[in-house]
């Protein structure tokens, strides 16, 4: 028996069948795994940056506020109805369907000290962008341009996600697009950046907390797997340079250049001469193949929350 092509800046080897609907049990080769981590970190790159842009430029706000965000109100779309019921941009939850969280679930969540987490949940309450209740914390629901901007900017990421996902990764049954993505003429703003932030909160949190060892480091490390992994080909692996990536991040060149020896100390990347790439060295691959695998699950689930509440995304850039 042949042995299974490897998508090497991935460093995958690992085959095997995921037991869900939407792969209706085609074999899930390293080639998928792969081109779905490639999509996945293509997507958290973008939703990412632009929670940054309203953090003041700090990513693990950025984080913290989407977590506690799902927390609040992901538990809206339990109920078809009441999902789409809050779904539009117009259409913002009241308080009552609030569900304040705890710096502690917080902590345990994003993989974060509590010290830390509790220290920059403070700094939010104190830019406004979040409440202390006697239940909680939970965050101040925004109706501004500039969120409103980036509610945009992360509804279409998911369709941009949806569309490289259908045309990367055709083994998988992704639902296709009807034309219809709204109700009363208006997009899903809301339900569908709930559904997102979900997957987000949880993906990131896995490749920080387990893989690169911080969530400055997991931007560092997508980053490369989105600008390298896109053009890799047998053995042409495309370079990326210090300097263009920390251009591409709006990150300071030395803080790129201390997140970049933390990753190649881990092993998740490889210098060559003219830069460095997204494979993994020997002793990473099984862990880097179990995140590529569990980001595939994420997905499904993504995409399958979507489609049981009628969500039909376009994906053809229209």
């Amino acid at each position: 028996m042949a042995r299974p092509s490897v998508e090497p800046w991935l460093g995958l080897s690992m085959t095997g069948t995921l037991p869900t609907h939407a792969t209706r049990g085609v074999r899930v080769s390293p080639e998928v795994l792969a081109e779905a981590f490639y999509a996945s970190c293509r997507y958290l790159l973008r939703a990412i940056l632009a929670g940054v842009d309203g953090s003041k430029g700090d990513i693990i706000d950025a984080v913290l506020l989407t977590a506690i965000m799902d927390a609040d109100i992901g538990h809206l779309d339990e109920i078809a109805a009441l999902g789409w019921r809050y779904a539009t941009y117009a259409d913002g939850p009241p308080d009552g369907f609030r569900r304040p969280t705890s710096v502690r679930s917080l902590s345990d969540r994003l993989g974060l000290p509590y010290e830390t987490a509790r220290r920059r949940v403070d700094g939010l309450i104190t830019q406004g962008r979040c409440v202390r209740t006697e239940h909680g914390v939970h965050a101040r629901l925004i109706n501004e341009p500039r969120h409103h901007a980036g509610s945009q900017a992360n509804y279409a990421a998911v369709r941009m996600l949806l569309r490289d996902l259908k045309s990367r990764v055709p083994q998988v049954d992704w639902p296709m697009a009807d034309g219809s993505e709204a109700m009363r003429g208006e997009p899903p703003l809301r339900l569908v950046n709930r559904r997102s932030a979900a997957f987000a909160v949880d993906t990131l949190a896995r490749i920080a907390a387990d893989v690169a060892g911080g969530y400055n480091e997991a931007m560092v490390y997508m980053g490369i797997v989105e600008a390298t992994g896109r053009e890799a080909s047998g053995d042409v692996w495309p370079t990326l340079r210090t300097s263009s990536l920390a251009c591409s991040l709006s990150q300071p060149v030395p803080s790129v250049r201390r997140r970049l020896h933390t990753l190649r100390t881990r092993g998740l990347i490889t210098t060559q001469a003219a830069g460095f790439d997204a494979r993994p060295a020997p002793e990473a691959e099984a862990l880097v193949s179990g995140l590529a695998a569990a980001n595939l699950k994420r997905l499904q689930v993504l995409f399958a929350q979507l489609e049981s509440l009628e969500v039909r995304l376009r994906s053809d850039g229209g």
